[in-house]
Order: structure tokens, then C-alpha cells, then sequence
């Protein structure tokens, strides 16, 4: 992560696109609470109507937990320490689960390695914390041993941490959440199975925990379920607008992500395995079949990466073979969220414990057999070492906003902030990151977030015809207009007023020029030029 964390105040750990929203809502959560308003709505956004929060990853934990970062470095470093804590904490939890079955922390080591570096996470550092904060799965599958099979301590104890650790995950991400619930019902299965005499002495005990972790989780999580589901603003059907899933080649060619990399490119997140370590996977899995955590890592590998075929079962990027049962799950409430290639996180998870099991063996073998046990475990975890170092963006933020001269800006009403647009190519000019870089002294008519819409939802708001000419000017840097009609000054005018747009600020983009211009034809007056900006301020909406 080198390049992202020193290369400066205004550079990230990834890209800069979609990790803006993630920017700007460690700077609004503790914003909001400071100044008494509520963090899981706001109209600080796509003035004056807002935005439902819940539905739009505001990953209100993390920022709640980096706040003290937020305030004494600023929203761009915080998203740093969370892509590193996110990234390192998610592999260190991986290797506490893994050494209750390992009996070397080597062992355990590897395994966690694997979950930290697995071609999943190595896709989702780039830009999606709700995704790469990937720390209660292995939190799950600790407090399953102790609940399920220890039973050491208080049942209440433990179900209340399991509420505590699903709320969190609530307010980080609901995905990875319904991917933990999905992926514990065949380990739960399997376990009841394998352990079918002992399952009604220790029914008891599972109740207790399930009873008090559930009331904890409705405590806690009440409230923000309340906002996404009846709250203001909410959004309704698929949000993804599409469903990645992988062919079986996807598992077997790396992809880009890999330092041994191929041609295979799999969107969002890869599913790669390798021949190598599926190998090694099956013979470990069939040899240590009567090992229960064996077994039941075995039955996850294989569930995640049927699920992550998608509904239909595929080659590569070839016409559908056979219907999957994902077909069925992808339509059900919350499932039809969830993209298919995102469950192989448990799939790694389940991994990193046949690793961690094999490497075992090979510390306890006689000299020559583990010299080639040594050597089967880097050739299968060879080709899962990611592409390094991660890539690393930044954003063009203008000093206006950085050093206090935003603060000067009418609280009242809203600014309207150039370039504008929802699908702006240019996303190192990201509105809303300097709007959180500036602490939030202003609301702005811009949105990139999920709105209500035509058939339950929209990506940003509808744009009027000011927002349309902007984004043509502004955005994609087309000519401005000669001169205004009477009825375009009429409209563009009624925008304005039904935005209340007391200040315009107009940033640095491929057509500012051109909104300069129009701007100045539209207000009868010109702008003041300062600290990278032009500004337009004493508007009366």
C-alpha cells in the first residue's frame, strides 16, 4: 500500500472512484453527530430532497471508530489508516480463527496470509471498505466454535457478542452480512450431520446464545433498519443493475489482479484458485475427511464457488450449460443485492483452514517428506500472490477547499459545485471529497447516491436543464452557448431558485472554461478567481 499512504494529503489506497461516497462519509458521520443531525439521512447532498444513507454503504462504524484520525488528519488519510486496519485487521482475525484447528501459528499464519492477499481482496482494496473490511466472517466462525461446539463460557456473553459483531457489520456493510448468513447454513448443516448425537445436549445452550444475540442485534440495528426499510427517501429492487458471476475458468486462470498474471478477467472480484491449490484442496479434504473442521471447510469451498457460478452454469464467458441454484436465490429480498462472485470471500476463508491443516503436516513430517510438502505449498500458494504494490489514486482537490476559504460559504440554501454530473468521466474531481476535505461548512445539489426513481431506484438525481448544461460544459467540455433565450435564462433561473443556490463554485474540469462563460452570461456578472475555483457568492434563490 506504500504509493497510496505517502504519496501525499490528496492520494488514496486504490482508485479514486467509487472510495469518493466512502470519502465524504467519514467526514459526515461524525459531522452529523457533532452537530446534532441524523447520520443515516441527509440533505447535505442532492439539496433540498437528500438521500437515504442506509442505501448507500455510508459505513457508518468505521467511521464512527476512525473519527479521532478524521479530525486530526482529515477524511483522505482516514480512508488510508481504514484500507490498512481494514485490510491487515481482516487477516489477523482470519489467523485467531484459523489456530483453534492449527497446531502451529505457521500454520495458522499462512492460512490468515491467504485471506488477507486472496484474489477477492486484492479486487475490492481498490475502492469498496464495506467489502475489504473483511472482518466478521472469521469473527463468525470463532464465535460458532464457541457457541456450537466449546460452550466455555456464559451463553449470554457470547450472544451478545455475536449481536454486537452482526450490528457492526450492519452499519459496515449489509452485503458482506447476508454473505456470512448465506454461507453459515451448509457449515451448520454440515456440522449437525456430522455430529447428529450430540446435537439435542447441546441444543440448549444454542438457543440461549441465538435469543440474546438476536435482542441485541434488534437493539442495536432497530433504528437503522428502520430508516433503510420505512425511512425517508428509500430505495426499492436490484441496486447493482447486473449480476457478476464467473465461468469455471475463472477459478483456474489467473487473472489481472495476480502477479502471475493471465488473460481471465473477472468484473468486480476475482474467484481464482489455481489447479495447484484446488489440488492440494481436494486431496487434503479427502485424506482428513474425519476432521470435522476439514470436512466442513470442504463442504464451504465448494458452496461459495457453485454460488459464485452465478444462475447458470458457464465455461468461459460461453453461452449457459445448466441452471445453478443461484437462479432461484438471486430473487429472493436481500439476496438480489448480493453479486455471486463476492461469496468466494468464505470460500478463502475455508481455504486458508485446508492450508493451514496441510502446512501442519508438513512442519510434523519426517526431513525429505517435508522438504516436499515445503515444496507442493509454494507452488499452490505461488500464484494467488496478488499484483503488488496495490494501485494508488488522487484527487484533485483545489486549496479553496483545504485551506478554510469554504468555510465562508452560506450555510443556508445550497451550493452548486462544478463539474457536475453523475457520470462524469473525471473522477479525481470528486464534488463530494471536496466538500468533506472543506468539513462540510456547505450543502450542494450534486448526489452520487442511490435515489428513488422510476421502478424503485436511480443513480443520482434526474438532471434539469441546468444541471444538463452544466454537465455538457463542464463534464465533457462541449462549447458554451453563444447567447441565452429568454426561455433558457428563464429555466436555467427556476433551477437555481428550486435548488435555493445561494453561492456557485466552479472547479477544475476539462470544459471550466466553458462554465465560466455560461455562468457569466446567465448571472450578468462574473466570478471572483481564487485558490484554483471561481466563485459566485450573494445569490438570492
Amino acid at each position: 500500500m506504500w504509493p497510496g499512504l505517502f504519496s501525499g494529503h490528496d492520494t488514496i489506497v486504490g482508485n479514486t472512484g467509487d472510495p469518493s461516497i466512502f470519502v465524504w462519509s467519514l467526514e459526515w458521520t461524525p459531522f452529523a453527530i457533532g452537530h446534532h443531525l441524523n447520520p443515516l439521512v441527509t440533505d447535505y447532498i442532492n439539496y433540498p430532497s437528500g438521500a437515504n444513507l442506509m442505501w448507500n454503504t455510508s459505513i457508518v462504524f468505521p467511521a464512527l471508530a476512525l473519527w479521532p484520525v478524521t479530525a486530526l488528519f482529515g477524511p483522505i488519510t482516514s480512508y488510508n489508516v481504514m484500507a490498512f486496519l481494514g485490510m491487515t485487521l481482516s487477516g489477523w482475525c482470519a489467523y485467531l480463527a484459523l489456530r483453534r484447528w492449527t497446531r502451529h501459528w505457521l500454520s495458522a499464519l499462512t492460512g490468515g496470509l491467504l485471506y488477507m492477499l486472496s484474489p477477492y481482496m486484492a479486487s475490492q482494496i481498490s475502492g469498496h471498505p464495506q467489502l475489504f473490511i473483511a472482518i466478521f466472517p472469521p469473527l463468525l466462525v470463532l464465535l460458532a466454535d464457541e457457541i456450537l461446539v466449546r460452550q466455555r463460557r456464559p451463553a449470554w456473553l457470547l450472544g451478545m457478542l455475536l449481536g454486537l459483531a452482526a450490528a457492526c457489520q450492519l452499519l459496515t456493510g449489509s452485503e458482506l452480512l447476508t454473505i456470512s448468513g448465506v454461507m453459515a447454513i451448509p457449515a451448520l448443516v454440515t456440522l449437525a450431520i456430522a455430529f447428529r448425537d450430540r446435537v439435542a445436549a447441546r441444543t440448549g445452550y444454542v438457543l440461549r446464545a441465538a435469543v440474546v444475540s438476536v435482542l441485541v442485534f434488534a437493539i442495536l440495528a432497530a433504528y437503522p433498519l428502520y430508516v433503510q426499510l420505512f425511512g425517508p427517501l428509500t430505495v426499492h429492487g436490484a441496486l447493482q443493475g447486473f449480476s457478476y458471476y464467473t465461468g469455471v475458468t475463472g477459478f483456474l486462470i489467473p487473472s489481472q489482479l495476480e502477479l502471475i498474471s493471465g488473460p481471465a478477467r473477472v468484473p468486480d472480484s476475482s474467484v481464482y484458485i489455481g489447479l495447484p491449490m484446488l489440488a492440494l484442496a481436494v486431496v487434503v479434504a479427502v485424506r482428513l475427511r474425519r476432521r470435522p473442521e476439514v470436512l466442513v471447510a470442504a463442504i464451504t469451498l465448494v458452496c461459495a464457488a457453485l454460488l459464485a457460478l452465478g444462475g447458470h452454469l458457464t465455461i468461459h464467458a460461453s453461452e449457459p450449460i445448466l441452471p445453478l441454484p443461484w437462479l432461484v436465490l438471486e430473487h429472493l429480498p436481500v439476496l438480489e443485492d448480493v453479486l455471486p462472485v463476492r461469496i468466494m470471500l468464505a470460500g478463502y476463508l475455508a481455504l486458508g483452514l485446508i492450508t493451514g491443516v496441510f502446512i501442519d503436516a508438513v512442519i510434523e513430517a519426517r526431513p525429505r517428506l517435508r522438504l516436499a510438502g515445503l515444496s507442493v505449498a509454494i507452488v499452490a500458494l505461488a500464484p494467488l500472490i496478488p499484483y503488488l504494490p496495490i494501485t494508488s489514486g488522487r484527487f484533485s482537490v483545489p486549496a479553496f477547499f483545504s485551506d478554510g476559504q469554504a468555510a465562508r460559504l452560506a450555510s443556508s440554501g445550497s451550493v452548486l459545485v462544478t463539474p457536475y454530473g453523475t457520470d462524469q468521466p473525471y473522477t479525481d474531481y470528486a464534488v463530494e471529497v471536496w466538500q468533506a476535505v472543506a468539513g462540510m461548512p456547505f450543502r450542494t445539489v450534486v448526489a452520487e447516491a442511490f435515489l428513488p426513481g422510476p421502478g424503485g431506484h436511480q443513480w443520482g438525481p434526474a438532471l434539469d436543464p441546468l444541471e444538463l448544461e452544466l454537465h455538457d460544459l463542464g463534464d465533457l467540455g462541449q462549447p458554451a452557448p453563444g447567447a441565452l433565450s429568454p426561455q433558457q435564462r428563464q429555466s436555467y433561473i427556476s433551477s437555481l431558485r428550486a435548488h435555493h443556490v445561494t453561492a456557485i463554485v466552479v472547479g477544475p474540469s476539462p470544459g471550466e472554461t466553458q462554465v465560466v462563460e455560461f455562468l457569466r452570461e446567465l448571472l450578468g456578472r462574473g466570478g471572483t478567481a481564487t485558490a484554483g475555483v471561481v466563485v459566485w457568492t450573494g445569490l438570492q434563490p
